[in-house]
């Protein structure tokens, strides 16, 4: 029997586990069940031929492959399932490359990722303000059912998308992504959420220099610094930020001064460098970065850190040498590289320009933040690299004006 999956349902359960990040953690999982169900019965998976078409596909394909070679040498298969679970979302990238994508989809698929963030919003408010009796993710005000650092980038990436939309009006109205960033910006500044306002500061200016010529360019700018300058003065964002500082210089790997989020970071990192060059060809195993770090405190190498489980160097590229050696990085950074040409090369198009603000999220949050083996950013970087990268027919003239 054969079935017929409309295009419809099929393309909304691609852009379903970016809706529900924000909501449901258990919902994005039964999201991308779906996805598989629907993609093996809907006959797309016999244009298998354009996955090799992508200049990512292969080194993907590599990674995936050396992941689950390297639980061979693992001495913790749990945590090993795990790295090789988040490793294989990337087949998430070969269905989308055998989908037949327009316009059409590319829209559905931005906006229910605005709806999710924008839905979690809502009910973050709701709960702060105790008009609901659920309680918000962690204990942390305004995140609703998010966690702070996940939300804090995923709406980095919501405004650094809206900032091309707001002058192509693709999308929305200009009105309407004003008034979208407005509502997610406001949430930005009330989160603890400093990855994300970094990559923000950081990424934003760059978005604008590229996206508006003349003039626009400069009052742009302008009003960029002034929003920058009028959040550092806020006292609760300033002292967070003075807070993180403060952990960075005081960091003493000999004094065991670590208790911080940055002291913690840091001894993660370290700990991973020397689990390289210690195992600099293949790694300690796929998962094996938490029992490694133990061996290596109850040696007195770096400072025990009671009941913190460390199971990644809080950065992806370490984590992957420290794991996978030479041979891991080698292969994560020419996937990465591949995936990154592919979206600079078109990224006027409206679905490059939102994979690559997200891929610029990816690639700079990766050196301070486990990025690669992360549920929600595993599953987010596949599904970006699924999008049509290369096709310049889905903004054609012609279907700008699709629904």
């Amino acid at each position: 029997m054969k079935w017929r999956v409309p295009d419809g349902l099929m393309f909304t359960a691609y852009a379903l586990p970016l809706f529900s990040f924000p909501l449901s953690t258990a919902g994005a999982g039964i999201s991308v069940g779906l996805l598989l169900v629907l993609y093996a019965v809907s006959g797309h998976w016999r244009e298998w031929r354009q996955i090799f078409a992508r200049p990512w596909a292969i080194p993907l394909a590599l990674l995936i492959g050396w992941t689950l070679l390297g639980l061979l040498w693992t001495t913790d298969m749990f945590f090993g399932m795990k790295v090789v679970e988040a490793t294989s979302y990337g087949i998430l990238a070969f269905i989308g490359a055998t989908l037949p994508w327009n316009v059409r989809w590319i829209k559905l698929l931005i906006r229910l990722f605005l709806s999710g963030l924008l839905i979690n919003e809502f009910l973050a408010v709701m709960m702060t303000w105790g008009v609901f009796p659920w309680k918000n993710t962690g204990g942390m005000n305004y995140t609703g059912f998010c966690g702070h650092i996940f939300l804090s980038l995923a709406i980095a990436h919501a405004l650094l998308w809206l900032t091309w939309d707001f002058r192509q009006q693709w999308n929305f109205p200009r009105w309407v992504n004003v008034l979208i960033g407005l509502l997610l910006f406001a949430q930005l500044l009330v989160i603890h959420g400093r990855s994300g306002q970094l990559l923000l500061v950081i990424l934003l200016p760059i978005a604008i220099w590229m996206l508006y010529p003349g003039r626009w360019r400069y009052w742009m700018a302008t009003a960029f610094s002034l929003a920058v300058v009028g959040v550092f003065a806020m006292p609760s964002i300033r002292s967070y930020f003075i807070l993180g500082i403060h952990g960075l210089l005081n960091f003493n790997l000999s004094h065991a001064a670590i208790y911080s989020s940055w002291g913690i970071r840091l001894l993660a990192m370290i700990g991973g460098v020397m689990m390289f060059f210690a195992h600099p060809f293949f790694g300690v195993g796929t998962g094996d970065f938490y029992s490694a770090i133990l061996k290596m405190q109850a040696a007195h190498q770096i400072p025990a850190t009671p009941g913190f489980i460390m199971n990644t160097a809080a950065n992806s590229y370490i984590s992957e040498a420290a794991s996978l050696g030479i041979v891991g990085l080698g292969l994560f950074l020419w996937f990465l590289w591949s995936l990154g040409r592919e979206m600079w090369r078109s990224r006027d198009l409206p679905q490059n320009w939102f994979a690559l603000t997200y891929f610029s999220i990816y690639l700079i949050g990766g050196f301070f933040d486990g990025l690669s083996w992360g549920y929600a950013d595993a599953i987010t970087i596949a599904l970006m690299a699924g999008l049509p990268l290369y096709q310049r027919s889905v903004i054609e003239p012609s279907g700008l004006s699709a629904p």
